[in-house]
């Protein structure tokens, strides 16, 4: 039986000398893995169909198993993506972050939304990286832990202007009164603490426009991705290589 789903490749994976398994989030946000015969024949005209992030309308035919991918009636190539090489990591690690977070089985519409909404603003020419930090914030919770931003743990202050740091002694942000109880707090500005909790509340569809220094994006993402580990024990595939084009990039400033 042949079906068609609007969809968006999520995540893509050499399978022989020529086929490619390719699982894409639908609308209905299922995640359906497919198959591709000689995907990476050039004659066939899938190489370029089946890439990460292309949205279209898939046909396949729907098997026990894995189903078998017939055609691509392509909607968008997300072509800027492909441009930059940082803000293609960066949109990689937003589809693995939402591909992590969810079961086999589950579906969740509002991954769909979520990812359709970072790649759209891209596409827009807003920064990668930062929509990465949208979906780390949101998915948390499905990754079994969240964090209050807007107060001390341990004295419970919500005065802003005081928050200064995170401590993994006591898995939370804490305020400079009480920092002298670790000395090993991760020092974060209050203005980056104050937008973490601000992108952490609100909801996309109020997203209209999200412009942060580039300075506070990179101190959001470091923090992150330390939670991230510490609490759920993860580290993204697509991070490692942002890592290596990091130290590359500086080791070119270096010389």
């Amino acid at each position: 039986m042949l079906v068609k789903q609007k969809g968006i490749i999520i995540k893509t994976v050499d399978y022989g000398e020529s086929d490619k398994i390719i699982t894409i989030l639908s609308e209905s946000g299922a995640k359906i893995p497919l198959m591709v015969k000689r995907a990476k024949k050039s004659r066939t005209g899938m190489q370029a169909n089946t890439q990460l992030f292309v949205y279209g309308l898939f046909i396949y035919a729907k098997l026990r198993g894995l189903g078998i991918l017939n055609s691509v009636d392509v909607i968008s190539q997300n072509y800027q993506l492909r441009l930059d090489i940082y803000e293609s990591s960066y949109a990689a690690l937003c589809a693995e972050i939402i591909d992590k977070s969810m079961d086999e089985e589950q579906i969740s519409k509002f991954n769909y939304q979520l990812l359709h909404f970072c790649l759209n603003r891209v596409e827009k020419g807003y920064s990668a990286q930062l929509m990465s930090v949208i979906v780390l914030l949101k998915k948390m919770p499905d990754f079994g832990f969240t964090i209050a931003f807007n107060q001390d743990i341990i004295s419970g202050d919500t005065n802003q202007a005081n928050l200064c740091g995170y401590s993994f002694k006591y898995h939370g942000v804490i305020a400079q009164e009480n920092l002298y109880r670790d000395e090993r707090a991760v020092p974060i500005s209050n203005k980056t603490l104050y937008l973490l909790d601000v992108l952490q509340k609100l909801p996309i569809d109020k997203m209209n426009s999200v412009n942060i220094h580039q300075d506070i994006v990179d101190e959001m993402s470091d923090l992150l991705i330390m939670l991230y580990r510490e609490y759920a024990g993860v580290f993204f595939r697509s991070q490692k290589l942002i890592n290596q084009l990091h130290r590359l990039e500086s080791n070119n400033q270096k010389k």
